[in-house]
């Protein structure tokens, strides 16, 4: 069934939460409408589902060898999937004040979930000794995501290039390690 969940980011793609049609989902995955229909009752459990197949895209920690190498590996699939069509429509069916509770308990499990691979980040550079101990790994995914979806949702702008790199090293300045008197 992933062909219907890849119909179903287009469709959102193309035509927002609030007009995704099942029928055209179906004919767009090349299946019956009643096969949607018997594993995705409804079409806010569809979109669920479509959330929640790019779980794995998002679940490497990268291992570069120093934080903010690390943090940029992490920020830029992101970045860039949000800001394709389908990551921002995604992104808008999640915040969607439509969207239906289980669309957005999943965005929210998925935004916790994401922050895994910060504590794998976080603990290596604590090892190297990089990572301020004060510093919450769930807040900085927390911080990274939310300035990409604001940048991507209420700005409409490119959330890559330049404007990620000073967002890592942001990012990077507030979960280093301090040394005394700075």
């Amino acid at each position: 069934m992933a062909a219907v969940l890849a119909a179903t980011r287009a469709e959102l793609a193309e035509n927002g939460l609030e007009k995704l049609s099942i029928d055209r989902v179906a004919h767009r995955a090349e299946v019956n409408k009643t096969s949607v229909y018997r594993r995705w009752p409804t079409k806010e459990a569809l979109v669920a589902a479509a959330m929640d197949g790019l779980r794995t895209d998002f679940a490497d920690s990268p291992d570069t060898g120093n934080l903010r190498d690390d943090l940029h590996a992490l920020a830029k699939p992101i970045a860039e999937f949000l800001s394709s069509p389908e990551g921002t429509a995604l992104a808008r069916a999640a915040v969607s004040t439509g969207a239906a509770s289980d669309i957005a308990a999943l965005a929210a499990r998925e935004m916790t979930e994401q922050a895994s691979p910060v504590f794998d980040i976080a603990t290596r550079a604590r090892d190297r000794g990089e990572w301020h101990e004060d510093t919450d790994p769930q807040q900085v995914i927390f911080s990274l995501v939310g300035a990409i979806m604001h940048r991507v949702l209420l700005e409409h702008a490119d959330p890559t290039g330049p404007w990620l790199d000073s967002l890592v090293d942001l990012l990077h300045r507030g979960a280093s390690r301090r040394t005394s008197g700075g």
